[in-house]
C-alpha cells in the first residue's frame, strides 16, 4: 500500500513539475488522472487475485467432499456410472498399493533393528491421532463412531466390547498401543504374529 502512495506522490511532484508558470495545468490534470487511473487499476487486480483465490480454495473444498461421497457410496456398491466407477476402481488399487507398501516397510524396518526400544518410538507417536473409519458389514458405508444402527441401509450395528486392562498389548515395532485381538498395528501396519 505505502507503494502505492509513494507512486501517487512521485506522479504528483512530477506533473506539478510540467506546470508551466503561464499556469496551464491541462497536462499537470492529466497526468494526476493517468496515476489515479493506474491505483485504481492495481486495486482493482488485487481485489480480483484475491476473490479468484479464494474461489479456487471453495471449489478445492467442494471437489474433495464430493470425491469423498462418491467414495462413500461407491463402497455402499451405489454407483453405477462407469466413468466414476472406474476412478474408485482405481481408488481402491491405489489403497491396495498403499497398503502392500506399508507391510513392506514395516518388515524393512524389523530387519533394520529387531531389537530397537520401541519405547521411543511410541512416545513420538503419542501425539498422533489414528482415524479409524468404521463399515457397515451390510452395505460398507461409512457409520459414524458410536453409532447402533447404518444410517445407510439401517441394520443394527456391534457394539465393539470395552477392552480390559490385561487385553491391551504393545506393537513390536513401533510400541503403539492396540488391543489384544488385533492382527495388525492400527498405528504402523505391522503383523502382530497373533490371530
Amino acid at each position: 500500500m505505502s507503494d502505492i502512495i509513494d507512486s501517487i506522490k512521485d506522479g504528483a511532484n512530477q506533473v506539478l513539475s510540467n506546470i508551466d508558470q503561464q499556469g496551464h495545468i491541462r497536462s499537470a490534470l492529466d497526468g494526476l488522472r493517468s496515476q489515479w487511473s493506474e491505483v485504481e487499476r492495481r486495486r482493482h487486480v488485487n481485489q480480483l487475485t484475491g476473490q479468484i483465490k479464494s474461489l479456487q480454495e471453495e471449489t478445492k473444498r467442494l471437489t474433495e467432499a464430493l470425491g469423498l461421497q462418491v467414495l462413500s457410496l461407491y463402497d455402499a456398491g451405489k454407483i453405477t456410472h462407469v466413468e466414476l466407477t472406474r476412478l474408485c476402481e482405481r481408488i481402491d488399487e491405489l489403497r491396495e498399493e498403499v497398503e502392500t507398501h506399508k507391510a513392506e516397510l514395516a518388515q524393512l524396518k524389523e530387519q533394520a533393528s529387531p531389537s530397537a526400544d520401541p519405547q521411543p518410538a511410541a512416545q513420538a507417536l503419542a501425539g498422533q491421532r489414528t482415524v479409524v473409519r468404521l463399515r457397515c458389514p451390510k452395505c460398507k458405508a461409512i457409520v459414524p463412531e458410536g453409532s447402533g444402527f447404518c444410517p445407510s441401509c439401517g441394520v443394527k450395528l456391534k457394539m465393539p466390547q470395552a477392552s480390559s486392562a490385561s487385553a491391551v498389548r504393545f506393537c513390536a515395532t513401533c510400541g503403539a498401543q492396540m488391543s489384544a485381538d488385533a492382527r495388525f498395528c492400527p498405528v504402523c501396519g505391522h503383523a502382530s504374529g497373533t490371530g
